[in-house]
């Protein structure tokens, strides 16, 4: 069987509690194996025809602070913040046109801790389950074996277990025994999850970007897309410029396929349309 992997980095903050994200978010693209080389080195060239060097590692907070992006990129290459500027369209640009597919899932904590009280979930967990059962029906949908790279983390839980470890463990369980809820068996997706330097990567260094754009989606929209009756909802302008390569339903149905909220009070489904990037 041919191969696809995706490339996840997460957004928001693992752990509930006052002083955190509201949201947690898994996000990232979905590329062919027999691609991936040609397709990672397209971001790789994008790097060295700007900074002289391809490898350089892009992030999506290094990007957007002044201070960061002065010290990581302006500084240590020598370029200006127009060309800057430049680089980042440019990097958007790349990110929507090239033969990537984006899944992303995304956990309202205090939703969360108001439907299940005394037992939620680790937000990081339930929304890796909800990302890889819309991983496996892609993968099904294509007749694709799917291997997962994560960008590796640090941390350890309350319970202080690594954060690592939990996501490993998580994977193993899915893939063993399915879903205990919606009985969605896992046939599809690699046994084995691995974990990935994010500078080393191009990939993961675009799953960082599509990860923060859907967390601010959800930071200035969120209870716009949890509206029962709302017709339209607002798309931040970053995520918008690479909504057209989320995976969607047969009639562009963009929420419970390419972005998956939990927990979630809409009876329809959000689509898109694609002419100006909102959902309605």
């Amino acid at each position: 069987m041919q191969a696809v992997r995706i490339f996840l980095d997460d957004s928001g903050q693992k752990e509930y509690g006052p002083a955190t994200s509201r949201y947690f978010v898994y996000a990232g693209p979905i590329v062919e194996t027999a691609n991936e080389a040609e397709v990672s080195e397209r971001f790789a060239e994008l790097k060295n025809r700007v900074f002289g060097d391809p490898t350089v590692e892009i992030k999506s907070n290094w990007m957007r602070q002044p201070q960061e992006r002065r010290r990581r990129y302006l500084d240590p290459y020598g370029i200006s913040n127009a060309t800057f500027d430049t680089f980042v369209e440019e990097w958007y640009a790349l990110m929507s046109s090239a033969d990537l597919s984006y899944l992303a899932a995304v956990i309202d904590k205090p939703q969360m801790l108001a439907r299940y009280p005394t037992t939620p979930w680790y937000a990081s967990a339930t929304a890796y389950q909800f990302l890889l059962q819309r991983y496996e029906l892609e993968l099904r949908r294509r007749a694709r074996l799917g291997h997962v790279r994560v960008d590796d983390m640090s941390g350890s839980s309350p319970a202080h277990n690594e954060w690592r470890e939990l996501l490993r463990n998580h994977h193993a369980r899915l893939k063993a025994d399915g879903c205990r809820i919606t009985k969605l068996t896992f046939d599809h997706v690699a046994s084995q999850l691995v974990f990935g330097n994010s500078a080393r990567f191009d990939l993961l260094q675009v799953a960082d970007v599509v990860a923060y754009n859907v967390y601010r989606q959800f930071r200035e929209h969120g209870n716009e897309w949890d509206q029962p009756s709302a017709a339209q909802v607002a798309i931040y302008p970053w995520l918008g410029r690479i909504l057209p390569r989320f995976v969607v339903g047969p009639a562009n149905q963009l929420e419970g396929w390419g972005i998956v909220k939990w927990p979630s009070d809409r009876q329809s489904r959000w689509v898109v349309n694609f002419n100006d990037a909102d959902g309605s």
